[in-house]
């Protein structure tokens, strides 16, 4: 497909913006940027439940386990109180880790990690489901660039800098909520304004 248009609003993850090719090509500072931009590991699971059972337990459904899978949880049951769902991260090494399991294996690690935060019923979701981040082609990580010691301190200023009529958006952009979708709607938000105001 050939798209032809006065500018180009890029949104891609960094290190996935960084494997387009680009004519002109890029400025050095950016391109070392998108280098050292990696997307971290992530595994994410929803388990759902007829009901958020938890609730009548006087329990949140928030949770954080730093030594074990999974890492955290949020109740995310819909506003109409049914059904109950309950939503899971592994992150960095514990990804890493679960990646390395069967599928079987990593839903019962997460399950039973759930049953510790939440008692037995938490054993027997009606549904669950699951996604590597890392495994997926237009993502290849989780919500946001890692960025190592001294990369943005180093690179960063050109983190939002158009580069000629390439503008770039991304939550790794935003100055407030970064790694979040607030902070990709805001984003999208500031580029469209830079454009705009381009002509």
């Amino acid at each position: 497909m050939t798209v032809a248009a006065r500018r180009a609003i890029v949104t891609l993850p960094l290190t996935l913006a960084g494997r387009l090719q680009y004519e002109p090509p890029l400025p050095i500072l950016r391109s070392q940027l998108m280098d050292r931009a990696p997307q971290g590991q992530g595994i994410k699971w929803h388990a759902i439940y007829p009901e958020p059972f938890w609730r009548a337990d006087g329990l949140t459904g928030q949770g954080a386990d730093m030594d074990g899978a999974p890492n955290g949880s949020i109740d995310c049951t819909p506003r109409e109180g049914k059904p109950g769902v309950i939503m899971a991260f592994a992150f960095g090494p514990d990804a890493r880790t679960m990646a390395a399991l069967s599928a079987e294996q990593r839903r019962q690690v997460c399950l039973d990690g759930l049953v510790k935060r939440f008692g037995p019923k938490a054993a027997q979701p009606t549904y669950f489901a699951e996604i590597d981040w890392a495994a997926e082609e237009w993502s290849r990580g989780d919500m946001f660039a890692h960025f190592a010691p001294g990369v943005l301190t180093g690179f960063g200023r050109t983190l939002r800098v158009p580069c000629g009529r390439i503008h770039w958006a991304g939550t790794e952009t935003a100055p407030q909520w970064c790694g979040s979708i607030e902070g990709a709607v805001r984003s999208g938000e500031r580029a469209a304004d830079e454009v705009l105001g381009a002509g």
